[in-house]
């Protein structure tokens, strides 16, 4: 265990998290301007807890090899705390970035100290204010081997369900990029269920009856955080009223949606379920003023349908994402174990669920994303059922992005046959790109007058 770290930042992640690590027995030493801010927060603390308002003072205070967490704001904000920490570290001492960063930036930022001698860790914190208090996933990427002692600290402050939740990554920005893939899922997995619960509202069910829906989900071994939030959400009344139907349909992001999406088609990899959530988040701001209501659902839309349509696109959402970190992995050589995600994944972080452990053991078989014959054997039973909610949904005018995507995403990775062969004789026409026939690997040109 290390006995004390370095604080900058504290934010509600930066606070929640140095609470953590106090409650676990290291001394935080902290810099802030305000003295009166760090005085407020001091209070909070049971254990030591150091604050200081000279940033020079801060880094001499500490003990040699010196550790230093960063709880900071992503890109420029976090650059500068950087470059200011590297003119007063001295060789040996260690950066952890703890915050959203982008991981291109922390794969700079692991380069510029490294020439400095300083070593540098790109960590992903996943489970917001209660995972940083009580147990985050935390996503380790370093381009160095962990001393025990900050590898024991980290697995003490970390979630914990059947395994520890803390992964490390070979790379300094590995631990950042499956962060951002956690948060693409995310995306994805928040819009299908807000679909789910559109149909149930087109159905006219009652927020009490769509929450038992959503807590059901658990008999199925369907169910997952962001579910059994849901039920509790739409339970919440205020007076005679529901709090959910006080607020506007106007969906926020941070960023990280848009990055998983520029990171994929960077990488060439299909994630369409996620790129669906995002432009839902997008389209909620961009409202035009004709509207054109949809209507109520006349027709017949089991549970069990209902059920096996968010499992199916929950399912492939994740596929997505875990195609994208092997692609990743491939392609610089990290040898990212799928297993190891998924158990980093199992607790404390935001899409923690039961479909995990569904997935571990299909991967436990090969690390290989492209031989999930038994996971698509399942799906393949629960495409009549999405197929009939999506008749539906079209039917009666109501928007279903995600599920919609994640089942053409099936349809189309799973074809016998598709159209791509007329594409690229399209392709061939009118630029000369040029074609592959069946019996053969070398590329020609079709004469096609």
């Amino acid at each position: 265990m290390l006995s004390e770290i370095g604080l900058v930042g504290l934010g509600v992640m930066g606070k929640n998290i140095a609470l953590n690590l106090s409650d676990n027995g290291v001394t935080i030493k902290s810099f802030n301007n305000s003295k009166e801010k760090l005085d407020d927060i001091n209070k909070e603390f049971l254990n030591g807890f150091i604050g200081f308002t000279s940033f020079d003072e801060f880094v001499e205070s500490l003990e040699s090899p010196k550790t230093i967490l960063l709880m900071v704001p992503s890109g420029k904000a976090t650059k500068e705390v950087i470059k200011r920490l590297a003119d007063l570290l001295e060789e040996g001492s260690v950066i952890i970035d703890g915050g959203n960063s982008f991981y291109l930036d922390s794969i700079d930022n692991g380069k510029y100290l490294s020439k400095k001698s300083i070593n540098f860790i790109g960590m992903g914190v996943s489970g917001g204010e209660d995972g940083a208090r009580n147990g985050p996933a935390l996503m380790v990427g370093s381009g160095f081997s962990l001393e025990a002692p900050l590898i024991n600290t980290l697995k003490n402050i970390a979630a914990k369900s059947e395994v520890e939740c803390l992964g490390i990554y070979q790379g300094p920005g590995t631990g950042h990029f499956i962060k951002m893939v956690h948060n693409g899922i995310e995306y994805a997995e928040m819009q299908t269920i807000a679909e789910i619960y559109l149909i149930l509202k087109n159905l006219k069910k009652s927020n009490m009856e769509m929450s038992s829906f959503f807590s059901s989900q658990s008999k199925n071994n369907n169910s997952s955080y962001l579910i059994e939030i849901t039920s509790k959400i739409l339970q919440k009344s205020d007076g005679d009223k529901f709090v959910i139907d006080q607020i506007k349909s106007v969906a926020q992001n941070k960023g990280t949606g848009k990055l998983t999406i520029q990171t994929s088609l960077n990488l060439g990899v299909s994630i369409p379920s996620i790129a669906a959530a995002y432009d839902a988040r997008v389209q909620s701001s961009n409202q035009y003023s004709r509207k054109i209501s949809e209507e109520q659902i006349n027709d017949d839309i089991s549970y069990t349908d209902l059920s096996n349509a968010l499992y199916f696109s929950r399912v492939c959402s994740m596929i997505q994402g875990l195609e994208l970190i092997s692609k990743f992995s491939d392609d610089e050589n990290h040898n990212i174990s799928i297993v190891k995600v998924l158990e980093n994944w199992s607790g404390g972080c935001i899409i923690r669920s039961n479909l995990l452990s569904e997935l571990k053991k299909e991967f436990s078989k090969n690390n290989n994303i492209f031989n999930l014959n038994n996971l698509f054997e399942n799906l393949e039973k629960y495409r009549v059922s999405i197929s009939k909610v999506l008749q539906v949904t079209t039917k009666y005018n109501i928007p279903t992005p995600v599920l919609s995507a994640s089942l053409n995403w099936f349809n189309s990775v799973t074809a016998l046959n598709n159209p791509s062969n007329l594409i690229q004789a399209q392709r061939d026409f009118f630029g000369r790109h040029k074609v592959q026939l069946i019996d053969s690997s070398d590329d020609i040109n079709i004469d096609w007058d």
